[in-house]
């Protein structure tokens, strides 16, 4: 490892001897090969210290390998500073001739497109350099938040059902929070939500510092706001995170008559936020081991077809995830990729069915990378994070329908995959965008001047849980807190909203794909072998979802009226 961040370092030196001169198709060729062929290798190596990092983020060593690759990694950036600056530079003519003359350059020519569309918020070579040194320092309260919510946090134990002591931790709080007793999850809500809410000021100056710091780099970059810096460069136009928000604000009803489902079948007068996650079916429904998770995706996806299944076999045999919960381990899951290897999933296992959601929705995204590596160069492999999230939720949405199919005559297993999908639109439409609405509340008020100190963000996340929760249901003091201090995606700066976006559109592909309609499951692979190779709105219009309008959301927020609507008919007969 220490070998190959030293050849990284070399070969960034080498490429940055060649500032100034990208004067003609040979010298831009060189360059750009060069630098796609370091982004492959320096991507292998801080993968390989990120994994070993969150593995175990209490471990001395793994940390300074961590920190040793992110400090090569702000090498490169500065080496490499000079690239975009100098293509702006080009005179249109003579790149024009460029490409007519050079066939290597071809296969640029749309990373060489973007760059130049995003001119007027290049700086100079200088300026890039320095701001590529200073990143890690904007961006080290990021490290700071996963370190102190991963390996510092400390929740306390608990009485469980049986009255015994038990450590709450991020891996099994979800076990507690759907006890069928009340005072459990009453205790572990609580619980989860006091050291949050006692370092609640150490919170705010981080996420402050965060904000201040993406605002600054969104104004030294000319744009108007940190949300068009965010969105922008991915060609998303600010009008999909508002509409977004003005949708699902008609549709909050929706949400609310949901809640007040749970309130009448659970038979609580004062419903309360720790009483929503309670399974009406009951808690030990369709449980199911890692091996029995991994099984009913193979199953559920197989209707994807051989070369998606080829891939996904792999990944489930190789040992390609990192199930297990371990103390020190990085909480929650993700995926991530390495051009020129496979993708690495990790996850902290329950034998819940929402593991196996988990499991399906991380696979989504190591097969979109699988799919697209495989069909795209390493400039285009990576699909920006909009389109990323549909191919996670989508194959959600298509275990859920394959369970509901394999369950079909088991009423109560029915409720409870029919909860597991209403959960998936309340956590991923409703949840999601209520973040995205705090978020960008939050950048705002920064960009206007005022501090984010805990008592201003506890006033934000109060205001929009009531709104979202609405009037049924009441709120812990100390929860408005813990819903902005403990969510990592808010170090992401303008990601949450993709989620909501993203379940909206696949919610539809899937419906279009498990019906077997003409060409669904074609254009569907076709999306997730693109990668990046086009605009993101124009990917998802070749899949078949317009995005430019409110239609998508519309459409997948009816499916979760009916998914309501079958909720109420089987609880009346089951009464």
């Amino acid at each position: 490892m220490q070998a190959d961040l030293t050849t990284i370092k070399d070969l960034a030196q080498q490429i940055g001897a060649m500032k100034g001169q990208l004067t003609s198709a040979a010298n831009l060729v060189q360059v750009l090969v060069a630098a796609r062929d370091l982004d492959i290798k320096l991507e292998k190596a801080y993968v390989y210290a990120f994994l070993r990092r969150d593995s175990d983020t209490t471990k001395a060593d793994a940390n300074q390998l961590f920190g040793q690759a992110a400090k090569t990694l702000e090498v490169v950036q500065t080496q490499t500073a000079y690239i975009e600056p100098e293509v702006m530079q080009i005179a249109e003519a003579d790149l024009a001739a460029w490409l007519d003359q050079e066939p290597k350059l071809a296969e640029f020519k749309v990373m060489v497109t973007r760059m130049r569309a995003q001119k007027a918020h290049i700086l100079s070579a200088t300026e890039e350099a320095l701001l590529s040194r200073v990143s890690r320092t904007l961006n080290g309260a990021d490290e700071i938040y996963n370190t102190l919510n991963d390996a510092d946090l400390d929740f306390g134990k608990i009485k469980n059902e049986a009255g015994q002591l038990v450590q709450l931790t991020h891996g099994n709080r979800s076990q507690f929070a759907e006890s069928a007793d009340r005072r459990v999850r009453e205790a572990a809500a609580r619980a989860f939500a006091k050291p949050y809410h006692d370092l609640r000021n150490t919170f705010a100056q981080m996420f402050n510092t965060y904000v201040g710091g993406r605002n600054t780099t969104a104004q030294l970059r000319h744009y108007q706001s940190a949300r068009q810096a965010a969105l922008q460069p991915h060609e998303i136009d600010e009008s999909v995170y508002d509409t977004l928000i003005e949708t699902v604000h008609q549709h909050l009803d929706l949400a609310h008559r949901w809640y007040q489902i749970k309130q009448q079948a659970l038979g609580i007068k004062d419903m309360s936020q720790f009483d929503l996650n309670v399974p009406l079916a009951g808690n030990d429904v369709l449980k199911t081991t890692f091996a029995e998770g991994k099984q009913l995706t193979l199953d559920a996806l197989s209707i994807l077809g051989p070369e998606y299944m080829d891939g996904l076999t792999r990944e489930m045999n190789e040992r390609w995830i990192d199930a297990a919960e371990n103390k020190g381990k990085r909480s929650g899951g993700y995926q991530v990729s390495v051009y020129d290897g496979n993708p690495f999933i990790l996850l902290n296992w329950t034998d819940k069915l929402y593991s196996t959601f988990v499991l399906a929705h991380e696979s989504g995204h190591a097969m979109h990378s699988w799919l697209s590596q495989h069909h795209q160069p390493a400039q285009y492999a990576e699909a920006p994070i909009f389109l990323a999230e549909v191919a996670s939720t989508f194959n959600e949405n298509i275990l859920t329908e394959h369970l509901l199919e394999k369950y079909h005559d088991n009423p109560q297993a029915q409720l409870y995959i029919l909860e597991e999908s209403i959960n998936g639109f309340i956590g991923s439409i409703y949840r999601q965008t209520q973040f995205a609405e705090f978020e960008h509340q939050a950048y705002t008020a920064e960009q206007a001047g005022e501090t984010l100190t805990a008592d201003l963000l506890d006033q934000i996340s109060t205001d929009l849980l009531k709104q979202y929760y609405g009037p049924n249901v009441s709120l812990l003091p100390e929860a408005a807190t813990q819903s902005w201090a403990y969510v990592p995606h808010f170090y992401m700066n303008y990601y949450v909203y993709q989620y909501a976006t993203s379940w909206a559109a696949s919610a539809s592909l899937a419906q279009a794909v498990w019906q077997h309609e003409d060409g669904a499951l074609e254009r569907y692979l076709g999306f997730l072998k693109s990668g990046s190779s086009q605009a993101p709105i124009a990917t998802m219009q070749a899949a078949g979802i317009d995005m430019t309008n409110s239609q998508y959301l519309t459409t997948a927020l009816q499916l979760f009226e009916r998914r309501l609507d079958q909720v109420e008919s089987l609880l009346a007969k089951m009464k």
